[in-house]
């Protein structure tokens, strides 16, 4: 029997304490219960830190560095940053403690089934092996560092994932087909784990389930990827507006990315909607309602509140040229909407925001007369407002 300190109590500690409480003697500490953890941490053969992210383990080890010896190994499982991962084994080198990164695979249901994956970067005593065994099947890999960064690898995966069975909910209900029907076949593709395990969720016949792996937690570890990795991920995006406009809780469990939308009913004055497979922030799509309100009120002043004033138009009218100016744009407007107005439809089919800059693309139904506008916007860095900067735009059909 070895003696286990689990450090952070959380969802994670929580259920890895329970599991080996069973067979070893575990002693646990949590931030949020006060004291501190070098009590746990005296005389134990394994410290097992469960923590949220870089700072806290830095924060705990640093609290109990005096209490390591060369008799103990410290097992991170935190998810954190390659770079991260090496400081932190040389910090706890430092006391000649043992080190071992070893970020993990799966969710609490997966540690009450002893069925993690452990990612070992390094490989573990015969005592700390036999410790992990009890959790799950152990990966050997060569380091901190490339433990950790197999592990936002993963995560990036299941980021991918989420946003994949969101477009795919997205693209059932455009063809409206029943949810259930649509979960059943999707379950039957990759996406099937995540179908299975939170498909009260999905059917929305569950609106706040109790997280095994919360959403705050996944748009953490997607940053941490796109900064170590320098890659830009579309599921990190969406998570991040999800957050943002309060649809999406960092609480909730993952699988409520799939379902949770942004509230666009107040585009439909202007007769805009937004493709369900884009999550839109509604800052950066209040020019491109602006620039859809005009066309369906033919008044071009609320072209003011959609362009920059040095704002140009650039675009083929029946296969000629036209370069305007924005002044010279407004002519294309009545001030009255078009008879058929009516039977009319805008819709925003992509959206990318990088920072302060963003690409639109929209498509206009007027009739007889298709077109695709695609916008360069951008946000001013005082008032955080988004203008279109310049739209380019393709006319097809017969009309005005």
């Amino acid at each position: 029997m070895t003696s286990v300190a689990v450090l952070g109590l959380g969802r994670m500690g929580s259920a890895m304490a329970a599991r080996l409480a069973d067979v070893h003697d575990v002693r646990t500490w949590t931030r949020s219960a006060g004291g501190s953890p070098t009590v746990a941490v005296e005389g134990a053969g394994m410290v097992l830190l469960c923590l949220y992210d870089g700072a806290a383990c830095r924060d705990v080890l640093a609290a109990v560095l005096p209490a390591l010896s060369d008799r103990t190994t410290v097992v991170n499982t935190t998810t954190v940053g390659p770079d991260e991962a090496v400081a932190l084994g040389a910090l706890v080198a430092t006391t000649g403690a043992a080190y071992l990164h070893a970020p993990v695979m799966g969710s609490t249901p997966a540690v009450a089934a002893g069925r993690l994956t452990i990612l070992a970067g390094g490989k573990p005593s015969a005592e700390v092996d036999e410790v992990l065994g009890v959790l799950g099947d152990t990966l050997l890999v060569a380091g901190p560092e490339q433990a950790a960064g197999l592990k936002l690898v993963a995560n990036g995966v299941l980021g991918d994932s989420l946003a994949s069975l969101r477009r795919a909910l997205a693209r059932g209900d455009a063809l409206g087909l029943p949810r259930d029907a649509v979960l059943d076949v999707v379950g039957r593709t990759v996406l099937g784990r995540l179908v299975d395990g939170r498909r009260d969720v999905l059917d929305a016949r569950a609106a706040r389930p109790e997280a095994t792996f919360a959403a705050g937690a996944l748009a953490k570890d997607l940053a941490l990827l796109a900064s170590a990795a320098d890659t830009v991920s579309d599921a990190r995006a969406s998570l991040a507006t999800l957050l943002a406009a309060g649809t999406l809780e960092a609480g909730d469990d993952i699988s409520v990315v799939g379902v949770a939308a942004p509230e666009l009913g107040w585009l439909a004055d202007a007769r805009l909607d937004v493709s369900p497979e884009i999550v839109a922030d509604a800052d950066v799509l209040r020019p491109l309602h602006a620039y859809a309100l005009s066309h369906a009120t033919g008044d071009p002043a609320h072209l003011d509140d959609a362009f920059l004033p040095t704002a140009h138009v650039d675009g083929y009218r029946d296969g000629e040229l036209v370069a305007w100016t924005l002044d010279e744009f407004r002519g294309v407007f009545t001030g009255s909407p078009a008879a058929d107005e009516t039977t009319r439809s805008r819709r925003v089919e992509r959206l990318d925001v990088r920072g302060a800059a963003a690409t639109a693309v929209m498509r206009l139904r007027h009739g007889d007369v298709d077109f695709t506008d695609v916008f360069v916007l951008l946000r001013a860095p005082g008032s955080g407002r988004w203008r279109i900067a310049s739209k380019a735009y393709e006319r097809w059909g017969a009309g005005r």
